[in-house]
């Protein structure tokens, strides 16, 4: 397939939640990787920052059951472009490297610098 921003948002559908700018950069940050991961991380991960029209929201366990949540800050979105590609690709790259986060599982400070540097290549490979 041929990806364009718009695809990407229509394949993220209600998975991208937030203002314009963050929809957007999130979809344009997409464009960066291959085909096969595009379509893998639009079936798996939400993207959410705080929207202009609402002020709290709520999300079902049923909704993102079996799925990656990608928070992105109002702080990271007062960033350079690339430094907010580079972290949505960096959080990208936990979620297609299968890492584990420290919630009910207490890791080794091995182990987490071992996937951040992952994460970080990741996140190097793809941007340009």
């Amino acid at each position: 397939m041929y990806w364009t921003i718009e695809k990407v948002r229509k394949a993220l559908g209600d998975k991208l939640v937030g203002n314009l700018y963050m929809r957007e950069i999130v979809c344009k940050t997409l464009l960066l990787l291959p085909d096969s991961l595009i379509e893998n991380v639009c079936k798996k991960v939400w993207f959410i920052s705080s929207p202009d029209d609402a002020w709290a929201f709520t999300f079902r366990g049923s909704e993102i059951k079996n799925e990656s949540l990608i928070f992105i800050s109002d702080e990271l979105l007062r960033q350079g472009e690339k430094q907010i590609q580079y972290s949505i690709l960096h959080e990208i790259g936990h979620v297609i490297l299968n890492h584990r986060n420290s919630i009910g599982y207490e890791q080794t400070a091995s182990e987490i610098k071992n996937q951040e540097t992952e994460a970080d290549n990741f996140a190097k490979k793809y941007l340009k």
